[in-house]
C-alpha cells in the first residue's frame, strides 16, 4: 500500500472526514466512492481506514469484495468473520448473522464494500445501516448502476451518504505512481523515467493497468538477464499486462456475467433480444431482461469486455479482445 497516495489528497481528506466521528466514539458517516477502474478508489478507502486505525487502535474493520460475495448472506458472513471474529456455520441464517454482529460489535466499526454495485441483494445495505455503530465505505464505478435496483427504503438510507468522485489519472500522476513502485520494488536504476512515462501513456489513465505493465516489463527484462528495463520491451509488456488484467477480470465474473460472456464467445455480434434468449438457455436461474440490461451488461462494458454498437435502433453486443470481432476493427 503506497504512502502517501499520489494525486488523491482531496479524496483522502473527504473519506477521512466521513470517518472522523469514530475518533470521538461515534458512528461514522456512510461514504460512496465512484469512478472508473484503476483510479485509486480501493487504495484510498483502505488508506483512510489505515489512517483511522493509527489514530484509534483496533477499530473493528472488514473488507468485502462484493463481486466475490454478492449475496446478502455471503456479505454478512464475511463481515461477521472479519469485523467481530465470529466464525458462524455455513447454515447460519441472515437474522442470526445480524444478531451476532450486533452482539459482538462494541463501539463504532467500518466496512469497505468493494464493487458494491455487484450486490444481488441490496437489502444488505439496510441491514448494515441497522447495526448500531457500523458504517460503510461503498465502492462502485457509477452511481446510476448502484441505484438501479434499490428500493425506496434503502435509497432513503443512503441518500445522505458522502459521495467522493474520482476521475482518471493524468500521465504525470501515473508516472509518479510507477516511479515510487519502481523505487520500492525494483531498486535504483532499474528503469528510467522515459520508460515509465511510456507505460503511463499507454495505460490511458488506469493505474492498475500501468502497474501491471511495469511488473510484466520487469519480468521480461529479468528473463533476458538485464539489469534495467529497456524501452523496446514497453509495448509488448503493456499488451501482455492487458491480457493478464483481462483474464483476471473474466475470472471474477459472476454466473450471469460469465453466461453472457460465453454466449458472445460462441456467437459474437448478437442484438439484445437474441443475447437475452441465449442467456436464458445458458443460465439455470436467469434474471429479467431489465435487470440484465441495467446491471450485468453495463458492468461488462465498463470493464471493456464487451462493446455496444447501435444498429438501426437496436443494440448489438461484441466481445472486446482476442475472442471478439472488435479486436482488429476495420478502418471504416
Amino acid at each position: 500500500m503506497p504512502d502517501p497516495i499520489v494525486d488523491r489528497n482531496r479524496h483522502m481528506n473527504e473519506v477521512t472526514d466521513a470517518l472522523a466521528p469514530i475518533q470521538d466514539g461515534f458512528r461514522a458517516e456512510n461514504c460512496f466512492l465512484f469512478g472508473p477502474s484503476g483510479v485509486g478508489k480501493t487504495t484510498v478507502a483502505k488508506a483512510a481506514v489505515r489512517e483511522l486505525r493509527r489514530e484509534v487502535l483496533d477499530v473493528p474493520y472488514a473488507y468485502v469484495n462484493c463481486w466475490k460475495y454478492y449475496t446478502r448472506n455471503a456479505v454478512l458472513d464475511q463481515i461477521s468473520h472479519e469485523l467481530v471474529g465470529a466464525a458462524m456455520p455455513r447454515s447460519a441464517s441472515t437474522s442470526r448473522l445480524i444478531d451476532r454482529i450486533k452482539a459482538d460489535l462494541h463501539g463504532p466499526g467500518v466496512v469497505i464494500l468493494d464493487e458494491v454495485d455487484q450486490l444481488r441483494e441490496t437489502k444488505v445495505l439496510y441491514d448494515l445501516h441497522d447495526i448500531p455503530g457500523l458504517s460503510w465505505i461503498g465502492i462502485a464505478n457509477r452511481e446510476v448502476d448502484l441505484l438501479a435496483d434499490l428500493d425506496d427504503r434503502i435509497t432513503s438510507r443512503i441518500s445522505v451518504a458522502y459521495r467522493v468522485r474520482f476521475d482518471t489519472y493524468g500521465e504525470d500522476a501515473i508516472t509518479e505512481i510507477l516511479s515510487r513502485r519502481a523505487r520500492e520494488g525494483l531498486g535504483p536504476n532499474a528503469v528510467d523515467e522515459d520508460v515509465l512515462r511510456r507505460i503511463a501513456r499507454l495505460s490511458e489513465g488506469d493505474a492498475r493497468q500501468a502497474i501491471a505493465g511495469l511488473r510484466v516489463a520487469a519480468r521480461m527484462a529479468s528473463r533476458e538477464g538485464l539489469a534495467a528495463i529497456p524501452g523496446r520491451l514497453v509495448e509488448d509488456a503493456v499488451a501482455d499486462a492487458e491480457r493478464e488484467v483481462r483474464q483476471k477480470t473474466i475470472s471474477k465474473l459472476n454466473t450471469h456475467q460469465r453466461a453472457l460472456y460465453e454466449v458472445l464467445a460462441e456467437e459474437d455480434g448478437l442484438i439484445q433480444k437474441e443475447l437475452y434468449a441465449r442467456y436464458q438457455e445458458a443460465h439455470d436461474d436467469p434474471v429479467t431482461l431489465r435487470y440484465l440490461r441495467e446491471n450485468h451488461l453495463p458492468k461488462l462494458e465498463h470493464y471493456n469486455l464487451i462493446d455496444i454498437e447501435q444498429d438501426r435502433g437496436s443494440k448489438r453486443y461484441h466481445l472486446v479482445g482476442p475472442e471478439g470481432s472488435q479486436t482488429n476493427p476495420s478502418p471504416c
